[in-house]
């Protein structure tokens, strides 16, 4: 708990900050913003945020793990993003995504093998249509064409 105190510090100040220099930008208007209205808005949005992480940190006297596997876990997300973009232009997006999806849901928290194929295939599903068909975003198509 004491990172997360020291944490929410740095993040306080640096959301003030980040206020500070938003507010020189100009906020405009809610109907005309100026160049500082969002910076500005999310300043305060991190603000709240860490301020609420400094007051569970004082509340909950508990210590737990940061990560909960120590640092194994975090090579295997290390490694398994770098091959995922070794392998992501030969396989395409949807395959490689749906891949990588389902291994790591079976591998950071055991479930059965049917939710985690509904799980990746509605993802890849949704992030098709997000970024392919609404964002026309050009996704690698790989080795299949899909």
């Amino acid at each position: 708990m004491q990172n997360d105190r020291m944490t929410s510090i740095f993040l306080f100040a640096f959301a003030v900050l980040f206020c500070i220099k938003s507010y020189q930008l100009g906020l405009g208007h809610l109907r005309d913003p100026g160049t500082g209205f969002i910076p500005f808005f999310s300043g305060v949005l991190l603000g709240c945020l860490s301020l609420s992480i400094f007051i569970k940190s004082m509340v909950i006297r508990e210590k737990r793990s940061a990560f909960g596997g120590g640092w194994m876990k975090g090579a295997w997300v290390i490694g398994s993003l770098i091959l995922y973009v070794l392998v992501l232009e030969k396989l395409g997006f949807l395959v490689t995504t749906f891949i990588f999806l389902i291994l790591s849901l079976l591998s950071f928290q055991p479930r059965k093998l049917l939710s985690a194929f509904l799980v990746s295939s509605l993802t890849v599903l949704v992030s098709y249509l997000v970024f392919s068909l609404w964002l026309k975003v050009q996704l690698p198509k790989g080795i299949l064409g899909i």
